[in-house]
């Protein structure tokens, strides 16, 4: 089945029924865009990961990156969408990708919008697949974030697989991720959360691939996984490689055929899109560690009096040169200073400090390790921390790692 062709909507999954499937999962129809019978939607919270990005577009320039994306065209012929997809609904304005749907009739259809897709032009198989954007949020509105794999031309849907890593509809909260499949027919199991503020503002959006199963994330908190190992339930096509599509439907099976006009235009906003890979070796977990900035000057927390900012100024490492790593879950590390305070990042309003008594989001970080063997940290902003080559305090808000945002870690006996 051409790839065109082929967007199914997830659902929110009903507590009870089922078959084991790491939770509970059920078998539906071949038929698009039924409840999928589920379990309490619970995951285990993973140790601290180490993560290693491997591709990204930042959509920084003025048009879409074509040695990465396909920009599709037409009406996909599925689930009652009433869009038409063309070029020019899809630009890169003030760092986002800009998918915007108009009210507008072309070759038939009462509504233009966006789509993009990677394939023949990136796939992976497993790693964190995630993507910072801020959602349209009006009547008769389905933007997602998904994939689908590389074999759909040759064994067609479901039998390719595909994994919806956020989709959302009208002007509800309730973000969905669902993976479908084929045993017997489609077969599709998922979850739902809802996000503290609204979708309309940025919100990072990922699942965590492994051999073993997909957890699906908002703002770095895990709320679904699906079993996928040994082939359970047939579920081997999650082990091959898939490529990534964003888009704006209008209209359909999930949003409803009702569509609010006089919401239109409006669009969809992508920070990034960032793939890692999850390495097999992981942060250093309850050792005590030194950061070495590019400067050759090393990170400190200045003991937080008075509520210092932190630099990466000092010559030699010793005591508010060190921080102890903890995990903090899904994922994520923590820093802790000889002081006993965490560090935190302030959400990149402000320079870093080491002043907090407990670890929260904004005190959460995401281990990346570079190809040249530094390190960075990401921050639950999705901005990396920085040394500004110790010039200037230390902040969390460098969209992408380069040189200032690389460090070199040593554990200390």
């Amino acid at each position: 089945m051409n790839r065109n062709l082929t967007r199914p909507g997830a659902a929110h999954v009903v507590a009870g029924a089922g078959l084991i499937f790491m939770l509970i999962f059920a078998s539906t129809s071949c038929k698009k865009n039924l409840k999928a019978d589920g379990g309490p939607g619970q995951s285990t919270v993973p140790r601290a990961i180490a993560y290693q990005l491997v591709w990204a577009d930042e959509f920084n320039g003025s048009s879409v990156n074509t040695g990465n994306w396909n920009i599709d065209v037409g009406n996909p012929g599925v689930n009652s969408e009433q869009e038409y997809y063309q070029a020019s609904n899809v630009t890169e304005s003030g760092g986002n990708l800009v998918i915007t749907a108009q009210n507008q009739t072309v070759q038939g259809q009462p509504f233009t919008s966006g789509k993009i897709e990677t394939s023949g032009k990136f796939s992976t198989t497993y790693g964190r697949i995630e993507a910072r954007m801020a959602l349209p949020m009006f009547q008769g509105s389905w933007p997602a974030f998904w994939m689908l794999g590389t074999d759909i031309n040759t064994v067609g849907w479901p039998e390719c697989g595909e994994i919806d890593i956020m989709e959302q509809v009208n002007t509800n909260n309730t973000i969905l991720g669902t993976m479908h499949w084929y045993d017997g027919g489609n077969t599709q199991y998922g979850g739902s959360t809802s996000t503290s503020n609204t979708p309309a503002d940025f919100h990072i959006y990922a699942v965590e691939w492994t051999p073993q199963g997909i957890t699906w994330y908002v703002d770095n908190s895990s709320y679904v996984t699906g079993n996928i190992s040994n082939d359970i339930n047939n579920t081997g096509a999650f082990q091959n490689p898939f490529y990534i599509i964003l888009n704006l439907a209008i209209g359909g099976t999930l949003s409803g055929p009702t569509v609010n006009t006089g919401a239109l235009p409006s669009s969809m906003l992508v920070d990034y899109v960032h793939v890692y890979n999850i390495t097999s070796a992981g942060p250093p977990v309850g050792s005590k560690i030194t950061l070495l900035a590019n400067n050759g000057l090393y990170v400190t927390s200045n003991n937080a009096e008075p509520d210092s900012a932190m630099m990466a100024d000092r010559p030699q490492a010793q005591g508010w040169e060190q921080f102890t790593v903890g995990d903090a879950g899904n994922g994520l590390i923590t820093l802790q200073g000889s002081n006993g305070l965490y560090v935190t990042s302030n959400n990149g309003d402000s320079a870093m400090q080491c002043n907090r008594t407990t670890a929260q989001a904004w005190e959460q970080f995401r281990w990346i390790v570079n190809p040249n063997g530094t390190i960075s940290l990401q921050g639950t902003n999705g901005d990396y921390v920085t040394s500004d080559n110790g010039t200037s305090p230390l902040y969390c808000n460098r969209p992408q790692a380069q040189g200032w945002e690389d460090f070199t870690y040593s554990i200390v006996n």
